[in-house]
């Protein structure tokens, strides 16, 4: 037992020094295990999944980061065959269903009230940048994952674009816990 407890105070020690100095971090905070896997075929099989991202911490059009981020949240979903991502509204098949990206939360942003519709309280240039993701249908969370990043220069950084992969792989598969 207590080897367990020293294993998992040296896990939490690890990750509160990964925060610190800026290593990618992410946590699967929240997942309906029974739900998961169907919500995200029926979501993604018939055409796109919306993604809306909140903030842009870079120099760099909106578009572009948004297209990023929602190519790096698809090909994370290895278990649905053809899924497919989109931040063009117009084009998502299912918009009650979306996975809404906060890039510089502030740590109190609430997962219900992003899938409710309200916009996410940011906090633009801290470092590390704190992350908010969350997979909706309507009001209800799906998933929930939140993580952290040290400063990068571009959305098409290797670090960022693995991030936001490992944030797709945390968000849209059951029972996953990881850092970085």
């Amino acid at each position: 037992m207590l080897r367990r407890l020293l294993g998992l105070g040296a896990g939490a020690l690890a990750a509160l020094t990964a925060a610190c100095d800026g290593a990618p971090t992410t946590q699967q905070v929240y997942v309906n295990e029974r739900a998961i896997g169907n919500y995200t075929q029926y979501s993604s099989s018939p055409g796109p999944l919306l993604v809306v991202v909140h903030g842009n911490p870079f120099v760099t059009s909106k578009p572009f980061l948004d297209g990023i981020v929602a190519k790096e949240l698809e090909a994370s979903i290895t278990h649905v065959a053809n899924a497919h991502l989109t931040a063009d509204p117009e084009l998502a098949a299912k918009p009650e269903f979306r996975v809404i990206v906060a890039l510089g939360a502030h740590k109190a942003v609430d997962a219900n009230a992003l899938c409710a519709g309200e916009p996410p309280r940011l906090e633009p240039g801290a470092d590390p940048m704190l992350m908010v993701a969350v997979f909706c249908r309507k009001d209800e969370v799906i998933s929930l994952v939140r993580g952290s990043i040290g400063a990068q220069s571009s959305p098409e950084d290797k670090r960022f674009r693995n991030w936001v992969r490992q944030i797709g792989r945390d968000l849209f598969t059951p029972g996953r816990s990881s850092s970085g």
